[in-house]
């Protein structure tokens, strides 16, 4: 276990100095919508970030693993990544990041030994033990763990001697091999799926979602005293006071266009005395959904950068809606009729109550109940349907 001197600490009204870190996670970087790129808004997000610790003075950063959004991240996504680093550095702010399931491990590992000269310490590949530090104030020392995403497929590799018949399983294995001190403060950094008796944390569209096996339960976390999650992008406690996910940088879908970004501020004095608090994040255009009728929203349209969904109430399909509303909102990212998708929801009802029809039947159906056309009225298109449909079930 490495011990790391860290920068001065914040006193507390007694002087004493205590610690004070910063957790975020998934991040991100690179990550593109609809063909608009989040990478601006990615920069400026992180700028405040550097501004956030340094004006709290922390002693170290974490970020909680999906650095990127793909494997392969583009060069600027990159840069970004860099002058973050850089920024923190210069300023000799320790960050720690470890790999999630957008990264590719093995490139985010790359120079990491070199970067731990510049107080910056990466945990890219899980290779069956997690690196652990020891940061120390007055109150004593924070023994600080990095667990990277890890699937129950490596970990079975890693301990070939082992039989996991779950990921949590395997974590626990894992955890036991590392030494921790019951009267030291005990800090663990993962991304994952972590559940709480059995209960998930609240999903948004832009996830990706585990399977069952790459579940963990929080239980076999018990030894630590704050778990600093990554994966899940609106801000949530899984066990409160304990186990936390910080959330994403910004959001990256419609469905987290209510949830309010922000990062998380440990204040840590003695082992029992945390104080968790969050600092919201200001992002320059936000994700908004607007809905009614088109006409009303174009009368009481507002101008604005924003991404924009509109969902319009109104019964029939209006001629360059799109094109009308982006004169005020020029990244409108979406356009739905809600009419018709309260008609799919409807129709996809109907088709799980008459398993019996045909293919081409339920082709018919649905263009029926979506689009009012008679499939079966015009006896040419009809026909070449069915002849898709006969094609399509044998192959099948």
């Amino acid at each position: 276990r490495q011990t790391l001197f860290v920068r001065y600490c914040p006193k507390s009204q007694k002087g004493e100095a205590f610690m004070k870190i910063l957790h975020l996670s998934d991040l991100h970087l690179g990550r593109r919508m609809y063909n608009y790129s989040f990478l601006p808004q990615q920069k400026k997000l992180l700028e405040q970030v550097v501004i956030i610790a340094e004006e709290q003075a922390v002693q170290a950063v974490l970020v909680a693993g999906d650095i990127y959004d793909k494997n392969v991240p583009v060069a600027e996504a990159v840069t970004v990544l860099d002058e973050f680093l850089t920024a923190l550095s210069v300023r000799q702010i320790p960050v720690f990041l470890i790999s999630g399931n957008h990264d590719s491990a093995e490139r985010l590992q790359f120079g990491s030994q070199l970067l731990e000269h510049q107080q910056v310490y990466i945990a890219g590949t899980f290779t069956g033990k997690m690196q652990t530090y020891d940061l120390e104030d007055a109150y004593g020392k924070v023994h600080l763990c990095l667990l990277p995403f890890v699937k129950q497929s490596t970990l079975a590799s890693l301990y070939p001697d082992e039989k996991f018949h779950s990921l949590s399983e395997g974590i626990a294995h894992v955890l036991e091999q590392t030494p921790l001190s019951e009267n030291d403060r005990n800090l663990l950094m993962y991304h994952g799926f972590v559940l709480h008796n059995g209960d998930g944390p609240e999903l948004s569209e832009s996830e990706l979602q585990l399977g069952g096996t790459q579940l963990v339960e929080a239980s076999v976390f018990s030894a630590f005293d704050y778990v600093a999650l990554g994966h899940i992008h609106k801000p949530q406690w899984v066990k409160s006071g304990k186990i936390r996910y910080s959330g994403s940088l910004m959001k990256y879908s419609f469905s987290e266009s209510l949830q309010n970004k922000s990062v998380t501020l440990l204040d840590w004095k003695a082992k029992d005395n945390l104080t968790v608090t969050t600092i919201p994040l200001q992002p320059e255009q936000d994700m908004r959904v607007i809905q009614g009728k088109l006409e009303d929203l174009l009368e009481h349209a507002e101008p604005s950068e924003d991404w924009i969904r509109a969902e319009l109430t109104d019964k029939e399909l209006i001629p360059y809606a799109l094109e009308r509303l982006r004169m005020s909102y020029p990244n409108i990212m979406e356009l739905v009729y809600l009419y018709q998708e309260e008609q799919i929801a409807a129709s996809n009802t109907e088709v799980k109550l008459v398993p019996e029809q045909s293919l081409v039947e339920l082709l018919g159906g649905f263009l029926d109940s979506v689009y009012q056309y008679q499939l079966e009225e015009e006896p040419e298109a009809y026909q070449l349907m069915e002849e898709i449909c006969k094609e399509a079930e044998q192959e099948k």
